[in-house]
């Protein structure tokens, strides 16, 4: 029995604690549904650290089984998975208890990831604050979470932020494709999710988004005048939710048609050829480079305050400037 480790979780943690550097309290960021297995990495290193996955290892073999009475799991109730007061008082108790598994150290698994919003999300982080900044000696905590930035920042001070690995853009598309999305859903969902198959499925499911990405690609290929901006800009301006994600896969489409003509294997839509050669056919690679300058700052506007209209009105006149200062 071999753990497959996370080269920033259960990777890091072997270096850390192979140079006794190792911390008492941590906070590990992942995907839900793969934040057990993260968890369960850091067990496998605090308690057996060099000997991980060696075929003799009794340790290894009952932490892989849920069954070491060392490694003690929180929250009790697995149904709700949300961690109650009772369950950091619990915590709290055991952490003062020697080991009992012929194991040197104790360690807690806290999963997170449903407990920090909603009622009762700030009791339970101030009740373990103590604990993770005065633990006893041999005690290791580790917090699960999908967002770090969720905790307190009490919590976080205290803690170390290990963060789960990205997976490539082919790799999302995959495991999307395996939920029975279709491809070219799948290409434009994983090269916008950051490397995270849980931010791609929310983006396949919202349509809101999909219709920005659609209006992004149809302004990209036929905003070719001022004659008809006025239209591009009042689509854009439709979606005001999802105005940031109608910029992001305007840019996406742009990086397309550089690396289109640079270097084609480091295409990330490679189901949009016929769309990215119609926009190759209105930019110059400098003009596309050009253009993403202006939505970045056009992005940074937004994000300070500056008024939509206003900014999507200037940022299309923009691009279309660049588009015809730029032309072969």
């Amino acid at each position: 029995m071999t753990p497959v480790f996370d080269p920033q979780i259960g990777g890091y943690l072997r270096e850390s604690f192979k140079l006794n550097l190792g911390a008492h309290a941590y906070i590990v960021v992942g995907e839900k549904q793969h934040l057990p297995d993260l968890l369960k990495e850091c067990a496998y290193v605090a308690l057996c650290r060099n000997r991980v996955g060696a075929d003799n290892c009794e340790a290894c073999a009952k932490i892989a089984e849920n069954a070491h009475q060392d490694v003690i799991s929180i929250p009790a109730d697995t149904a709700k998975n949300r961690l109650t007061v009772a369950d950091v008082a619990y915590l709290v108790e055991e952490s003062f208890k020697r080991p009992v598994d012929n194991s040197s150290c104790r360690v807690f698994l806290v999963n997170a990831c449903n407990s920090v919003a909603g009622v009762g999300c700030e009791i339970w982080q101030n009740k373990l604050l103590k604990t993770l900044e005065e633990p006893m000696d041999g005690v290791y905590i580790f917090i699960g979470v999908t967002d770090a930035e969720g905790l307190l920042p009490t919590v976080r001070s205290r803690c170390q932020t290990l963060k789960q690995s990205k997976l490539t853009v082919a790799e999302v598309k995959r495991r999307l494709a395996d939920k029975g999305f279709d491809e070219r859903s799948c290409e434009m969902a994983s090269a916008m999710s950051g490397g995270s198959v849980n931010a791609g499925e929310l983006l396949l499911r919202n349509p809101a988004v999909f219709r920005a990405y659609e209006a992004a690609l149809d302004t990209a290929e036929n905003m070719t005048s001022t004659k008809n901006a006025l239209r591009y800009a009042s689509a854009a301006l439709a979606l005001r939710d999802c105005i940031n994600d109608f910029l992001g896969f305007y840019t996406l489409l742009l990086r397309e048609s550089v690396v289109y003509r640079i270097n084609p294997s480091l295409r990330l839509l490679p189901s949009f050829t016929v769309n990215i050669d119609k926009i190759c056919s209105n930019y110059t690679i400098n003009g596309a480079i050009g253009c993403i300058e202006r939505i970045n700052a056009a992005k940074r506007r937004l994000d300070d305050g500056a008024n939509l209209s206003v900014t999507v009105d200037l940022l299309l006149n923009n691009l279309l400037q660049i588009r015809y200062l730029c032309r072969d």
